[in-house]
């Protein structure tokens, strides 16, 4: 039975690359985070099986998260994407995300007390991950997306209470 109604209202987007976690920057009531969770999952099959799986094996989670900033810190934007790509606005090819500290955390911090948040500790941007959008007489948009996968102690996020 459905027992509580849950708001969690305006939030902020902290990141940590590699100095602790600092505000990115601001969502407003209409464009909320959303976090997406996938099983990776593998399939295996047997000639008995034919094409339906005759087991299926989980292979770890990765999320999904979406966030619409409304307001947002530029230069910590920046050290993102430096940090992932080794540059600003290029890309150092080949270069690995996970053994040469590519990734980063992210943290879902609601501004209303009592909420759930939660702490993604290794997250990287995806492609086309970065939407800047509403040029003109309106107020900006910036839109993210990142993909968290679990860290070296195989956790993919932790919960608190704001």
């Amino acid at each position: 039975m459905a027992t509580a109604i849950f708001v969690a209202g305006p939030t902020s987007i902290y990141v940590n690359v590699g100095a602790g976690y600092v505000e990115l920057g601001l969502t407003d009531n209409d464009n909320l985070p959303q976090v997406s969770y996938s099983d990776n999952i593998h399939e295996i099959k047997t000639v008995a099986s034919g094409a339906t799986p005759e087991e299926m094996v989980v292979q770890n989670t990765s999320a999904t998260i979406t966030v619409t900033l409304v307001k947002w810190d530029a230069s910590v934007l920046t050290s993102l994407q430096v940090r992932q790509r080794g540059a600003a606005y290029t890309s150092t090819v080949g270069r690995l995300l996970v053994g040469d500290s590519g990734t980063f955390g992210v943290q879902i911090d609601p501004a209303t007390a009592g909420k759930t948040g939660y702490t993604f500790g290794r997250c990287y941007l995806m492609g086309d991950a970065i939407a800047h959008s509403q040029f003109g007489n309106v107020e900006q948009r910036m839109g993210l997306t990142f993909r968290a996968i679990p860290d070296g102690s195989n956790l993919l996020a932790a919960s608190y209470t704001s």
